[in-house]
């Protein structure tokens, strides 16, 4: 079963996203980009408020920024993500990637990030991407976008790559997130791919990405995410997906850091 993500910028949100029944809180920083990563402070709020409640993932910004950010995740994180945009021009690319995954603190499983836009990101294709997820002990991949102003991950990709990109991710054991400001129409038209998680920030919003979350809009996109129709009561949340992957995937995230 399709699981939400919803973004939060700090535990008060988090709260928030708790009280509905997410299935992950993800914590970002969304005035800093796609991915913009949340000050270390503001991921341990976030983890030591939902204290085991929800899976908790955490942005980290863009791999051609880092310097030592993976490092800084407090435990009880569980899913890292660093995107890739400029990277199409780093020959080291993977290189700098695979270093960000090793320094992750124990326990935390690394998420490779495909941007839909990748010619205006200069990122990565995807199928390079899910080639190194599939390498290097990753979780998940999640496809994105990189433009928040030049529309939906829809309007990036037809159907068809979308179906490729999940079968590559699928046959290569690798669990599969769909973002890219999707809300309305286009969270049930992510549904119908069968990802693990349909990843939200703006459509849990009122007033757009940058506002603040709204309980009402979570529990439509729950509904519309789990039973693809909005309903007046949501059910439990689950965390089997990802069970399912640290399953599939937690010995050779561990094999990588030796």
């Amino acid at each position: 079963m399709t699981g939400l993500l919803v973004s939060v910028r700090n535990a008060t949100e988090a709260a928030i996203a708790l009280s509905v029944g997410v299935d992950v809180i993800d914590v970002k920083e969304p005035t800093r980009g796609s991915l913009g990563a949340a000050s270390a402070d503001v991921v341990e709020s976030v983890v030591e408020f939902v204290n085991g409640r929800a899976t908790i993932s955490a942005a980290c910004g863009e791999l051609r920024d880092l310097d030592v950010a993976a490092a800084l995740l407090p435990r009880g994180v569980a899913l890292a993500k660093v995107a890739l945009a400029g990277c199409a021009d780093y020959a080291d690319w993977r290189g700098r990637w695979r270093d960000w995954a090793l320094a992750l603190p124990e326990g935390t499983l690394p998420v490779a990030v495909v941007y839909a836009d990748h010619e205006m990101a200069r990122s990565p294709r995807w199928q390079d991407v899910v080639a190194l997820a599939a390498d290097n002990g990753a979780a998940f991949v999640l496809v994105d976008t990189f433009d928040k102003s030049a529309g939906t991950l829809f309007e990036h990709w037809p159907a068809s790559v979308i179906a490729a990109c999940a079968r590559e991710a699928r046959a290569a054991g690798l669990g599969l997130v769909l973002a890219g400001s999707l809300a309305g129409e286009a969270v049930a038209r992510a549904r119908e791919f069968e990802p693990d998680y349909v990843a939200v920030r703006g459509a849990a919003c009122r007033g757009g990405r940058e506002g603040t979350l709204d309980a009402a809009a979570i529990g439509r996109l729950l509904a519309t995410v789990r039973n693809g129709a909005v309903r007046d009561e949501q059910p439990n949340a689950s965390a089997g997906a990802l069970s399912r992957v640290e399953g599939r995937h937690l010995d050779s995230a561990r094999a990588g850091r030796h």
